[in-house]
């Protein structure tokens, strides 16, 4: 009887290690689905070109699907693009953001847009004035800018190959290293963060770079 029961535990060991289990050739075979954001943006060149810093061409890492607008859209039309291109290629799991500018959009079509957003499941990510803040960010500490235009022209100053009035050539290899400094000194400008979007000069760019970087 001993021998039979040390037989039987011996082949329930055998059928639990075996290689040849289904239940265990598929976790050997089992590979975590890479997480997809889906990031539309208000521009059509500076916004996709920084986030291409952050794109990756690794199966086992997430991987970015960027938006951009075929012209300056508005926030509305930003959304209505977020949302055709998640219905076609959204996945469970997967991340959806709107990336756009408080420029001088009425307040109105803002909170309708974010109200919008989140009924979807979206995030959003507004700068106030404009994107272009947090590239500064990456480079300078806060300045107040008056509008959008001074705030270009600041960076003008500061980071190499950027040009308001001409396509977007920017030099994207001195922002990478100051990520960072640029997420701390966004996350001390937003001084209510649970607010729809800021009022002040502000950015909350650095919450969607923080959920990349968190899932990379």
């Amino acid at each position: 009887m001993g021998i039979a029961k040390t037989s039987l535990k011996c082949e329930e060991r055998r059928l639990i290690m075996s290689p040849r289990c289904d239940g265990f050739r598929r976790q050997i075979g089992y590979r975590k689905p890479k997480k997809h954001f889906h990031i539309a943006t208000e521009g059509n060149e500076t916004e996709p070109r920084y986030f291409e810093l952050f794109k990756t061409t690794r199966e086992d890492e997430i991987q970015l699907k960027i938006i951009p607008s075929k012209h300056k859209s508005r926030p509305l039309q930003v959304l209505e693009h977020l949302k055709l291109h998640v219905a076609k290629n959204g996945r469970k799991g997967d991340e959806a953001w709107l990336v756009i500018d408080r420029d001088a959009w009425d307040e109105a079509e803002l909170n309708d847009v974010f109200r919008e957003a989140q009924s979807y499941g979206y995030e959003v990510a507004l700068s106030n004035p404009c994107f272009e803040l947090w590239l500064y960010l990456h480079m300078r500490d806060n300045r107040l800018f008056a509008n959008r235009h001074q705030c270009q022209d600041m960076l003008q100053d500061v980071l190499d190959g950027y040009d308001p009035n001409k396509k977007s050539t920017y030099k994207t290899e001195c922002l990478l290293p100051n990520v960072d400094m640029a997420i701390q000194r966004a996350q001390g400008l937003d001084l209510h963060p649970n607010d729809l979007w800021p009022r002040n000069q502000a950015t909350r760019v650095y919450k969607l770079i923080h959920r990349i970087r968190r899932n990379l």
